[in-house]
């Protein structure tokens, strides 16, 4: 029941984002930022989960939300491994950037990427984000350099997780 509950929760805050009379901002990173830019950073945070999995273990509603991201997570990591010894560029980044395949799997990626946005600060977006941005820079720098790009996220969620201390 407490799944259910997250899940519907975190479906009517996006619905409630994407309906035409909906509000033109939402807070993100502790800023209010234009709604589709709150969907991009929805997007780069559900792979900053993934290749940081499980730092952001803490943050799933429910036990039932975090063992679906364990269980894509070692999917993720099976499909990256073979990777790792192919020529050429590695493209080991590629698995975990893609949306989860399984309902389950997305709504607690979404679950957990709506409540780290969900910061009352800039300051308290860059204290719930510091622990995944150290372990996305340890795993995958490129993936993670690629995530902060000015293009793909929006201003308050780059400056969350830029220049933090290593």
């Amino acid at each position: 029941m407490a799944t259910m509950t997250a899940l519907l929760r975190v479906q009517r805050q996006l619905i409630d984002l994407l309906v035409a009379s909906g509000p033109g901002t939402a807070m993100s990173a502790g800023t209010p930022v234009p709604v589709p830019h709150y969907f991009a950073d929805l997007r780069a945070m559900v792979a900053m989960i993934f290749r940081s999995w499980p730092v952001a273990r803490e943050h799933a509603s429910t036990p039932c939300l975090a063992a679906a991201i364990d269980a894509e997570y070692a999917s993720r990591v099976s499909q990256a491994e073979p990777l790792l010894n192919t020529l050429g560029k590695k493209k080991t980044s590629k698995p975990y950037t893609v949306p989860p395949q399984g309902c389950l799997a997305t709504g607690a990626a979404l679950d957990i990427a709506a409540e780290l946005l969900d910061a009352h600060s800039p300051v308290d977006a860059r204290h719930r984000l510091a622990p995944l941005v150290q372990r996305l820079r340890e795993a995958d720098l490129g993936l993670s350099t690629w995530l902060r790009r000015p293009s793909w996220i929006s201003g308050s969620l780059r400056q969350a997780v830029m220049d933090l201390p290593r």
